[in-house]
């Protein structure tokens, strides 16, 4: 969970003994850098002084009073306050630094007040029933990913080492990770990322018991921790994961998980050691899984795109018929005649990160409508650099709309700069549109599209492969 840094801070301690050995108070002997932004006391009023001095003089601006009571060392202790002087409530963890030998104390203060302010709980100084409930209900709160509302990963290794007892046997631990996540943030934007982790969480959490911690530990990980619960058990819920993510899509994103699971079933087994087995498991399922996932992705994309848009298989075959016109006119190599039924393909693959709406809209768009539209080209190759058919032409999708004469889109290259394969699908794709119903324009005649081919030549296209096309679908099309 994220919080403004510039409102935390902390508190190192070193605990002070008498010659007897024995334990009498804290003295301060270091500030974070952040304290002084948050408290606005100056650190050397208090720096090396001991800690019973500190409670007196500064106990209502730090809250102290309260952990006073608690200075064990060794001791672990949290709570929750709002410090009026500052009008800033705090979560404050007090714990041992394992980092060093000498027993040093941290005091934490994580500003929680933004969620303080958003839950809106009442809090009365003198209600102590109320302020527990606040304590129980800030605690869920600071342990919650803020994205998905699940547990976070400092949760779940508390609670993976509270559950770690004989009596919580057998555990099992599943490890999940979402396939194909950095295809959805880089063809659709973050915010469709963050949607499939929030359905990924959804689906996750009506799949299991209220008792079962089910946290978010990393960018697209997460982990379930599943007391009494047998392996047997475990790899039936993921099954049940993995047929509801089938059923419910995200728009036109599908959900794909890949998972590992792990049991420990006896005491001497280590916790730690059953948790990378899952893990272990979960990398290997993903190595075949990602692959298939991207797979099913681009053809789900490609189905869902044929409903929304007029991108259909007669569209790419008219197209592959075209374009093989010319490259055989124009002694292509295989390799370049590869790259065009690729093209053909998946050209228009990116708008499928447009709004139906613009894509289906009766007449002319308007400029935002215009800019939302060329994005298709740059989305595409987002996504055919994830998909390995496709990879090989990434570029070419991402500048197949350019023009001769530099007026294209996304404005990189222009005349000869433009590969020869989108120079020739440029011209047959314009070709097939307007002899092809659109919504956004009339349908035109042959001989009038290559008549407007021939006077886009030289600004809108290659001039020579222009003349070249219009003779071959003259001489093709018996075209006077």
């Amino acid at each position: 969970m994220e919080y403004p840094s510039k409102n935390d801070f902390y508190l190192k301690f070193k605990a002070v003994y008498n010659r007897e050995g024995n334990f009498i108070d804290y003295e301060l002997v270091y500030i974070s850098d952040t304290f002084y932004k948050a408290a606005s006391i100056v650190p050397d009023r208090i720096l090396g002084r001991r800690f019973s001095e500190i409670v007196v003089d500064y106990s209502n601006e730090l809250g102290l009073k309260e952990l006073y009571f608690n200075m064990i060392p060794k001791s672990k202790f949290k709570f929750e306050i709002y410090i009026k002087e500052i009008e800033r409530w705090y979560l404050i963890n007090m714990f041992s630094d394992k980092s060093s030998q000498d027993d040093l104390l941290v005091i934490y203060y994580v500003d929680i007040t933004y969620i303080k302010q958003n839950v809106q709980y009442p809090y009365s100084q003198s209600d102590n029933e109320q302020n527990v409930y606040n304590i129980k209900d800030i605690k869920k709160l600071y342990y919650k990913d803020r994205l998905t509302g699940l547990y976070n990963k400092n949760f779940f290794e508390e609670e993976l080492a509270r559950l770690d007892t004989k009596r919580q046997l057998p555990i099992s631990l599943i490890m999940g990770d979402i396939n194909g996540l950095k295809l959805i943030n880089d063809a659709f934007g973050h915010n469709m990322g963050d949607n499939a982790l929030k359905k990924a969480a959804e689906i996750m959490t009506s799949s299991f018991r209220d008792e079962d911690i089910i946290s978010r530990i990393g960018g697209d990980e997460f982990v379930v921790l599943l007391p009494k619960t047998t392996g047997d058990t475990a790899v039936d819920i993921v099954e049940r994961i993995k047929e509801k993510c089938d059923k419910n899509t995200l728009d036109y994103v599908k959900i794909n998980i890949s998972f590992g699971v792990a049991t420990k079933e006896t005491m001497d087994e280590d916790i730690q050691k059953v948790l990378k087995k899952a893990e272990d498991r979960m990398y290997f399922k993903k190595l075949k899984e990602s692959k298939e996932a991207k797979l099913s992705m681009i053809k789900f994309l490609k189905s869902r795109l044929e409903k929304i848009t007029y991108e259909t298989k007669s569209h790419y075959e008219r197209l592959k018929g075209l374009t093989m016109l010319m490259a055989d006119a124009l002694d292509l190599t295989e390799a370049e005649k590869e790259e065009l039924r690729l093209l053909c393909e998946f050209h228009d693959i990116g708008k499928i990160g447009v709004s139906r709406n613009i894509l289906q809209k009766v007449g002319t768009l308007n400029n935002e409508e215009w800019e939302t539209v060329k994005r298709h080209s740059e989305i595409g190759y987002y996504i055919a650099r994830e998909f390995r058919d496709a990879s090989p032409i990434d570029e070419l999708i991402l500048i197949h709309h350019e023009r001769w004469d530099g007026k294209g889109y996304p404005g990189l290259f222009k005349n000869e700069e433009i590969p020869i394969v989108a120079r020739i699908f440029a011209i047959a794709d314009a070709y097939d549109v307007m002899v092809n119903d659109r919504p956004y324009k009339n349908i035109m005649t042959k001989r009038d599209a290559l008549n407007e081919i021939s006077e886009k030549a030289g600004s809108q296209f290659d001039p020579a492969i222009a003349q070249l096309f219009v003779k071959l679908m003259e001489k093709e099309e018996q075209i006077v």
